[in-house]
């Protein structure tokens, strides 16, 4: 017992200095000690938020783009009242972001969400549901305003 609560508080330090190192490699670092699996090439900015109690459940892929004050979120509690009356509960649930994405400033994804291949969400959008590849997303609910022209399409 006494082990994992250390270890908890370890997790929690980590998170301190993920959230405010002054470079994003020392960031990703701190972030993958917490147990996020974040891949090669990619930038997470200050202040990003992610999930503190399952970071095992979140997955960056290579060259991803995470902008500052973006909150990643692998569960939600519901609050004691709803509790007692077992209104809600979702237990933690996977949050993907595959290559290449791009998730600009303020953006809040929720739990069991897919951010498709060189997908953009865009700044303060609160994605519910799963984003296509190479597809733009914005607002609250996000929903895709056009698609990111791919290398062929542009030729």
């Amino acid at each position: 017992m006494r082990k994992m609560k250390s270890w908890k508080l370890g997790s929690r330090i980590f998170r301190i200095f993920a959230w405010l190192l002054p470079y994003s490699p020392l960031r990703v670092f701190f972030h993958k000690l917490c147990g996020v699996r974040i891949g090669q090439g990619a930038y997470v900015g200050n202040f990003v938020l992610m999930d503190g109690q399952y970071p095992e459940y979140i997955i960056i892929e290579d060259e991803t783009s995470i902008a500052p004050f973006t909150m990643i979120l692998a569960h939600s509690g519901a609050s004691p009242f709803h509790q007692r009356f077992n209104l809600y509960h979702k237990g933690p649930q996977r949050v993907h972001i595959k290559k290449g994405a791009w998730i600009a400033a303020g953006a809040i994804i929720l739990p069991k969400v897919v951010i498709g291949e060189g997908a953009i969400v865009a700044a303060g959008s609160v994605v519910t549901s799963d984003v296509p590849d190479y597809a733009v997303v914005a607002g609250i609910p996000a929903k895709q305003i056009k698609e990111v022209p791919t290398k062929t399409e542009a030729e």
